[in-house]
């Protein structure tokens, strides 16, 4: 298990240059050991030395700008990191649902353009960015402008409680994170395109692909898991690292979408074979597009379960912070 210096360090190092790491790292372990051994030496507890010098040191981000000699100036000092962390979470979380929300409206609107529909949300996606950045920007500014501290505001102080946990080798990293939920976005959006248009066009006109029936239940159903899936990379991210237990989750939420999906294949209950007929695929189209289609539901279920218990178990030890972050 790592300690509360491992996981400072840690954090300290994460946004430093490579190649600076390795002695920086010596440097603070050096200076947290001995600050850690004057105080036990003066009758403190060594648990409480540690959390009392760690402490002292304050914030890892602040320490860790102080090393690459990048001032927190943006904002203030003061409020900066809050500015940063704040700014990061809305994006996460408010992009990709613009992304979605901007398909549905325009699908609704213009169902025959589905190209023209997500162009627009990508640029929407953008939109929504750019004005997160200058809005959360504006309201810290004029906060800092007022001369407010962070105490007046009621923030938590900074405390070792805080420190993230030194992450093992299969490190969840945020590039997979904003991919999964971005993903998700998407396919919820082809999804709700077929409600309100159609995943293909022939000559101008749509043609259905997935049966309507669907909807009574399974379409719905399948949107629900992607909303989850979504919630889990975010909770899987702010973990920092997979486990048992996630990959446990994961895998039942894998076998909740690939087992319904191939039970309804085997029952001929997922594509609508009318298109078929503007479309010269042959006579047996039909049983390879649906045979084709649950493999590829297998195959990628079946590696996602894979995949999950294997991070797991590379997690293993916990790996120097130098190398951790990487």
């Amino acid at each position: 298990m790592s300690t509360l210096t491992d996981r400072y360090v840690f954090a300290a190092l994460r946004s430093l240059p490579e190649g600076a790491r390795a002695d920086i790292e010596r440097e603070l372990r050096g200076s947290i050991a001995d600050d850690v051994e004057a105080r036990v030496e003066a009758g403190q507890p060594a648990s409480e030395a540690e959390s009392a010098v760690l402490t002292e040191l304050g914030d890892p981000a602040r320490l860790a700008a102080q090393y690459s000699g990048r001032p927190l100036y943006l904002i203030g000092p003061d409020l900066f990191l809050d500015w940063w962390r704040l700014l990061k979470t809305l994006a996460i979380i408010i992009t990709p649902l613009s992304f979605v929300g901007s398909v549905v409206v325009r699908m609704a609107l213009e169902p025959a353009e589905p190209a023209g529909a997500f162009g627009a949300a990508i640029g929407t996606a953008i939109n929504v960015l750019v004005h997160l950045g200058f809005w959360v920007t504006l309201v810290f500014a004029i906060i800092q402008f007022n001369g407010t501290r962070r105490k007046d505001l009621g923030l938590q102080s900074w405390s070792p409680a805080m420190l993230p946990q030194v992450p093992r080798k299969s490190q969840v990293s945020l590039g997979d994170t904003i991919a999964t939920v971005v993903l998700a976005a998407f396919f919820i959006g082809l999804l709700l395109w077929q409600r309100i248009g159609s995943l293909m066009y022939l000559n101008g006109e749509p043609v259905l692909v997935l049966q309507e029936g669907l909807w009574s239940f399974w379409l719905p159903y399948v949107i629900v898991l992607l909303v989850i899936e979504a919630g889990f990379a975010v909770v899987l991210y702010l973990a920092g690292r997979w486990t048992y237990a996630f990959a446990a989750v994961n895998t039942v939420l894998a076998l909740a979408f690939v087992v319904p999906v191939l039970w309804l294949l085997a029952t001929d209950q997922v594509f609508d074979w009318a298109f078929l007929t503007n479309v010269d695929w042959g006579a047996d189209a039909s049983t390879w597009i649906a045979g084709i289609t649950a493999a590829v539901v297998l195959l990628i279920g079946l590696w996602d379960i894979a995949d999950g218990f294997l991070k797991a178990r590379r997690a293993g030890k916990p790996v120097p912070a130098a190398a951790a972050v990487r």
